[in-house]
């Protein structure tokens, strides 16, 4: 609506003198209203009536809460101008207040019982579309969407729509090829197979669906079917990235920078042998870990020193990729589908934790990649062609995969791929017992006893050292095996006690048996991907040391920083493919 012209206004409030009347004796002449105070309070409430009419028809209701505090106040100053009016008031000023400002009025306190009643129904939803707001805006997403397109916002938010799309414009920045547009009018537009799609049309044909975590097809009146994935550059399309049948390229990079990525990659020569000797090896194999201090951040967890092992043995999930000559760049992991993730964490309880669950190889990018981090560790490694077609058929010929947290995991995906790749697999077993005992805080870092244990241990440890490189290897034999005897049934009863608590946990149970005229594997150190039924099947599971082994990513993390094909980022408020290097680490 356009602004009204003040200037205009008071030229024509001073032609018009104003109308002189007795004023009898016990009268209290009252200040005339001026035009400016009409104006500024018509130039105030004009745009607000137009972003009420918006935020009451699709808007944020937290946005609609703050906008019910705003027409309070442009209400109250209307009352105050239309009470203002006295037997002083020159007529032009008294027919403004009557045409301009009570039609206004009228609109806005119309406004303002919709926006009361709506605020009111959805009273539950405001501090959640509040977050919803500040993330948006974080990830630098148009505001208007959350006046007008609210149900736009909250689909692309809720799916994860949004950090795919941000991720992919940080990572090409270029908006043009990435972004949520606005068309001319101001309607929000989202690339669906290589077309820019309007909002209205493409929530007719899809939706998000909670029960499966995915966005899928309005195909059918009451059913959700395909499964849609976004990737670039096409954007959104019909690839359910759990129950594809094959890899497909999540990103393509320019050819300087997947020559930056293959040079990065060839520094893994200077920490490891070469295999495959004198074949051309253009492609690269990426090993990348996420750990986080995210428990930190949220007071979950206090950043102390004293916790410092305790947040080191937080697992990290493991992400694979591959990177071809043509800069195409495939992105894949293990992932649990909606039904395992309920079945594992049903209703926040812990009884069904280490239970076993299906999981599949996500074909059409891992699900970590645009979530947040605290710092992004990427390994590359070399390969030549023949060993990256071989992990791509391994992964597409990859069925489900039996999944549990200590047992099998996106580690041991990343030791066959590793494998694959012509390597030893990293040596991330650890038993149960160590990984309890290792999340307890440093000696030195106790209450009250901790300097003294500091004291003692700074003092000791260059005498046990000396004595170590001094004493012969036979006597370290004969201690070693004397030293087993003495703690064998201290040892059997950690082990009961960490399978106790594994059972507890719900290490007895699983969601499906295993299909039929599948065997079971025994547990051992096979290097491969195995099928079993649960972490302990008898009662003599109990007592067993190969159940209380756990496949750890804290392995994987210190072999990554002992790498010199190693790079890492930090985030930096929004999400990104980290996949080149900085030109600084290629050096």
């Amino acid at each position: 609506m356009a602004t009204i012209n003040v200037d205009y206004y008071l030229r024509q409030a001073c032609c018009c003198p104003p109308r002189t009347q007795p004023v009898a004796q016990t009268q209290v002449a009252t200040p005339p209203i001026s035009m400016e105070r009409i104006v500024g309070w018509i130039n105030r409430a004009n745009p607000e009536i137009t972003r009420a009419a918006a935020l009451n028809s699709n808007g944020l209701y937290s946005l609609l809460n703050q906008e019910v505090t705003v027409i309070t106040d442009l209400l109250a100053e209307s009352n105050s101008l239309v009470a203002s009016i006295n037997s002083l008031t020159p007529d032009f000023i008294r027919r403004s207040v009557d045409t301009l400002v009570r039609p206004k009025k009228a609109q806005l306190e119309q406004a303002l019982a919709t926006a009361q009643q709506r605020v009111t129904e959805h009273q539950a939803d405001i501090e959640k579309d509040r977050k919803l707001g500040e993330k948006w805006a974080a990830l630098g997403l148009p505001a208007s969407v959350l006046e007008r397109h609210a149900d736009c916002a909250r689909f692309m938010m809720e799916s994860g729509l949004a950090f795919s799309i941000v991720g992919y414009r940080e990572t090409s920045q270029n908006p043009a090829m990435h972004d949520l547009r606005l068309a001319a009018d101001g309607h929000p537009l989202i690339k669906v197979q290589n077309q820019w799609v309007r909002w209205e049309r493409l929530k007719e044909q899809v939706a998000y669906d909670p029960d499966t975590y995915m966005i899928r097809s309005r195909d059918y009146p009451g059913s959700l079917v395909q499964a849609w994935t976004y990737l670039s550059p096409q954007g959104l399309m019909p690839i359910d990235r759990m129950n594809h049948d094959r890899l497909v390229p999540v990103y393509q990079l320019s050819q300087p920078e997947y020559q930056r990525t293959l040079a990065m990659a060839r520094r893994f020569y200077e920490t490891n042998p070469e295999v495959d000797v004198g074949i051309p090896k253009d492609c690269v194999i990426q090993f990348v870990t996420s750990p986080s201090r995210r428990l930190c951040a949220s007071k979950t967890i206090e950043d102390t020193p004293a916790n410092q092992n305790l947040i080191e043995n937080i697992n990290s999930h493991v992400i694979m990729r591959l990177v071809l000559p043509n800069g195409d760049v495939y992105s894949f992991g293990l992932e649990m589908p909606a039904e395992s993730q309920e079945f594992l964490f049903h209703g926040g309880a812990m009884d069904r934790f280490m239970a076993t669950v299906p999981a599949k190889v996500n074909k059409a990018g891992d699900y970590e990649e645009f979530r947040q981090f605290d710092e992004r560790i990427v390994t590359g490694i070399p390969l030549t062609q023949a060993r990256a077609d071989g992990i791509i058929r391994m992964m597409n010929n990859m069925g489900d995969i039996q999944f549990q947290f200590m047992r099998q995991n996106c580690s041991n995906l990343m030791r066959t791929v590793i494998q694959e790749a012509g390597y030893e697999p990293i040596d991330n077993r650890v038993n149960g017992g160590s990984v309890l005992i290792g999340v307890i805080p440093n000696g030195e870092h106790w209450p009250v006893i901790g300097p003294v244990i500091g004291l003692v241990k700074s003092a000791t440890t260059p005498v046990f050292n000396c004595i170590g490189d001094w004493t012969p290897d036979f006597v370290k034999s004969v201690a070693s095996f004397v030293w087993s005897v003495i703690t064998y049934i201290p040892h059997k009863i950690g082990i009961v006690i960490v399978n106790l608590i594994q059972l507890k946990l719900g290490g007895g149970k699983q969601l499906y048996p295993l299909p039929e005229g599948v065997q079971e594997d025994e547990f051992y150190d096979n290097r491969r991907i195995i099928n079993f039924s649960r972490s302990i099947r008898s009662f003599w599971d109990m007592f067993k040391d190969e159940t209380t082994v756990a496949y750890h990513s804290k392995q994987v993390i210190d072999w990554q920083k002992q790498q010199r094909s190693t790079f890492s980022e930090q985030y930096n408020g929004r999400p990104k493919l980290v996949v080149v290097p900085p030109a600084a680490a290629t050096v």
